[in-house]
């Protein structure tokens, strides 16, 4: 299109700020838009990368024409470049390649054909689709009639040479078994980057999905209608299912997160996080039984100011692999090493070299627990598509061996990423988008019986108590190796979920293990691993504990511990089943537990009473789990003049219709809470005061508000004993909680949320 006509069209249809849009104003853009500014803003959106949105108008487009050339290539590219939905794709490029036109005009709505790019995204289709030899006729029918200067011709030729690759590998496949984990893991969104523990228990993963609360809608990609990244865990229960995943507490609504490595004892994840823009790595650290907040990783030349993508770490701790695509490299994302240095500082980054890395990406590096075999993901001339699984040996001279395709099944004509393995090396997971599975990327399991590790001592424990009671969180284990070539001590906490620990170990070697609480041995093993080329695993548990229940009872305003407070735990019959006094230090403790299991509901009330503060309920109810001990700690508020038990109780607020002053259902509710405070607590005396925002007359508002105070007290009064011990008074407008007010010519530019804290009704303690 020449530079004249694009610019016609640019004043006709001014650019829109895609970013911006919501996908209802898509919606409505396509329902009333003509066939020429669909065209042009589809286009506009394609060339932006808008896809989501894109295809919202070209869908309109195809309503409009089924047939044509032109919007089934829009359709097809669509599909497959924002979604990688090559099967939704096919029929459209098929339709699309019927006719092309080497001086496509992407911006006319009389435009009526595909252009010759069809035929090349038709190939890929037919290339993820593994109907090779179709895939190749496409991409040479483009490479025959494209221009010189098509951006997608050496493209063209990396897949024609993978192609190649993939003829090559289906037809003598590798075997191994490729499983979908299944949709307690995998969703409709996509799930990938997954890290399964050594022992193969836990699965840390990647995921696209929605939160619960609904809080990440609005930090959807606008691109691609995607949510943002986060990181989840799910673990094998005792049949070997996968159970429901739970999201890691470092995520954040607004930011993407991802995994990318976690330390052998799950102790130590590594992330990837954007939040800087370029995208960095992160760890964080579990203690306190969290994970805490994440800080960027500090060592020694590893992020940058470029793309830093992806990390392993030895198990032994001495050396990371990360992923970089910084100048200097050897094509796109290279493999970076770093090694600890005896005075525990790290050295500068080392380029694994062209060995390891192409003019292709390199991503996703795993260093297996033999320190000797590395797993990473390569899009290079030797894929069979897309990104697939390498792995590469180290040899005793610390030469890295030529990179070997895994093969098929393993790898498909897809991008086949981010792949780790379990301690034995015979069963790994990778993410991959392939027919029948749940979303755009789903986990899968490998299983294989030609890469193993050998040989390969572990030790596999569990803690627990003598009633299947979780252990304290001040339990460790001390791993110390007597005769190791490098005499160590290990100190590693047992998994929190559910007691269990897991280490490497050095061959033909000496340990003795530690069970410890603080500075309390518990229990000490002595054992030693085999010298013979056999793989072995040493199983070492230890049982102890059970759950515990204590308290304090503070001031809610100074935080004061409070001596002599009463206690009182309440039964679903209302009667009294234990009373406590607190001691000089708040502190209360209860041997209530004691009788109780792990699975046990325990239920009850709580009331807490002391002169001088309000009497206050609080309940338990709990499921008795991994957590061995119960914490109740309470703040409760003093009866003083002036104290809003509204507040203290956290009342919601109590509404009334337009100009009315009879009592909803709704904040019936919330007075009959008040009700219940008055009558536990006899000697207060509350003024309910009723307030209005600034707007209507001064005059108005006093007396609405006057007359919505006066019938709550009523509704509390005919509900207590002593009603004079509440009175409603209405304030108006006349003490407003921020700036604003707008009387006389005073115009206010308060949002509806600022003028809805002045429409407040307040409790306050008259007398105590």
């Amino acid at each position: 299109m020449n530079t004249l006509k694009s610019l016609l069209i640019l004043l006709v249809f001014p650019m829109i700020s895609f970013g911006q849009m919501t996908e209802q104003e898509v919606r409505d853009m396509a329902s009333s838009a003509t066939e020429q500014e669909l065209v042009v803003q589809s286009s506009t959106m394609m060339q932006e990368r808008y896809y989501f949105h894109a295809e919202i108008l070209v869908d309109k487009l195809l309503s409009m024409k089924p047939e044509s050339p032109n919007y089934n290539y829009r359709k097809g590219f669509l599909s497959l470049e924002g979604r990688k939905d090559y099967i939704t794709a096919t029929p459209y490029l098929e339709k699309a390649v019927k006719s092309t036109d080497k001086n496509y005009d992407a911006y006319s709505v009389k435009e009526t054909s595909a252009p010759l790019d069809a035929f090349y995204h038709l190939g890929v289709a037919y290339h993820l689709d593994e109907k090779l030899d179709k895939a190749k006729e496409n991409f040479n029918q483009f490479l025959a009639l494209t221009g010189k200067k098509s951006p997608l011709i050496d493209m063209a030729q990396l897949k024609l040479k993978q192609c190649e690759i993939a003829k090559g590998l289906i037809a003598s496949p590798k075997t191994a078994v490729v499983k979908n984990i299944g949709d307690k893991v995998n969703s409709d969104m996509p799930e990938y980057a997954p890290v399964v523990s050594l022992d193969g228990t836990s699965l840390y993963f990647t995921s696209r999905r929605a939160w619960e609360d609904n809080s990440t809608a609005d930090y959807k990609d606008p691109m691609l209608n995607n949510y943002p990244e986060d990181i989840f865990v799910s673990y094998q229960d005792f049949e070997g299912e996968w159970t429901s995943p739970e999201k890691l507490a470092f995520c954040e609504d607004k930011y993407n997160e991802a995994t990318i490595a976690v330390s052998s004892d799950e102790r130590k994840i590594f992330v990837y996080q954007d939040a800087t823009g370029g995208g960095d790595i992160y760890f964080s650290d579990f203690a306190d039984n969290k994970f805490s907040e994440m800080e960027k990783l500090r060592y020694n030349g590893v992020n940058s100011d470029s793309w830093e993508t992806h990390c392993t770490m030895t198990p032994d701790g001495e050396n990371m692999y990360f992923v970089s695509d910084r100048e200097g490299g050897f094509g796109g994302r290279d493999i970076y090493r770093i090694v600890k240095l005896p005075n525990g500082e790290w050295s500068e980054p080392l380029n694994m070299g062209p060995g390891i890395n192409t003019p292709y990406d390199e991503d996703s590096p795993f260093i297996a627990v033999n320190n000797k075999t590395l797993y990473f993901s390569s899009n290079g001339p030797n894929s069979m598509g897309g990104f697939d699984v390498f792995v590469a040996f180290r040899d005793e001279n610390n030469q890295w061996s030529t990179p070997v395709n895994m093969g098929y099944p393993i790898n498909s004509a897809g991008d086949d990423i981010f792949y780790t393995t379990t301690v034995d090396g015979l069963k790994g997971y990778l993410s991959s988008f392939r027919k029948g599975g749940y979303g755009e990327k789903d986990i899968y399991e490998i299983q294989n019986d030609y890469l193993g590790n050998r040989p390969i001592s572990s030790l596999r424990g569990l803690i627990s108590s003598n009633n299947s009671n979780p252990i304290p969180a001040t339990v460790t284990v001390r791993l110390e190796c007597k005769t190791c070539k490098k005499e160590s001590s290990k100190v590693s906490y047992p998994r929190i979920k559910n007691g269990a620990f897991f280490a490497v170990l050095e061959r033909c070697s000496d340990y003795v293990l530690y069970f410890e609480d603080g500075d309390e041995l518990l229990r000490k093993m002595e054992f030693n691993t085999l010298c013979n080329a056999e793989n072995e695993e040493i199983e070492k548990n230890h049982v102890m504990g059970s759950y515990t229940l204590a308290g304090t009872v503070s001031d809610d305003k100074t935080l004061e511990l409070l001596a002599n407070s009463t206690v009182e735990f309440i039964n679903a019959e209302g009667k009294v089943f234990e009373t406590f006094k607190t001691d000089d230090k708040g502190a209360f403790s209860s041997n209530y537990l004691d009788s109780k299991e792990f699975g046990d509901r325990v239920a009850f009330d709580v009331h807490v009473m002391k002169d001088g503060y309000l009497t206050q309920t609080f309940k338990v109810d709990t499921m008795l789990a991994m957590e061995p001990h119960i914490q109740l700690d309470y703040l409760i508020a003093s009866t003083a003049v002036g104290t809003d038990i509204g507040a203290v109780f956290d009342l919601n607020p109590i509404y009334f219709d337009v100009d009315k002053s009879n009592i909803r259902p709704d904040a019936a509710v919330e007075l009959d809470k008040i009700v219940e405070i008055m009558n536990e607590n006899p000697s207060i005396k509350i003024e309910l005061g009723s307030h209005t925002d600034c707007r209507a007359s001064k005059s108005y508002n006093k007396s609405l508000s006057n007359r919505r105070a006066v019938s709550s007290a009523k509704y509390i009064q005919a509900r207590i004993d002593n009603p004079k011990r509440i009175y409603g008074k209405g304030y108006g407008e006349s003490q407003l909680v921020n700036d604003c007010g707008c009387e006389g010519s005073v115009v206010s530019d308060c949002s509806e949320e600022e003028h809805q804290a002045n429409r407040r009704t307040e409790f306050k303690i008259v007398k105590n």
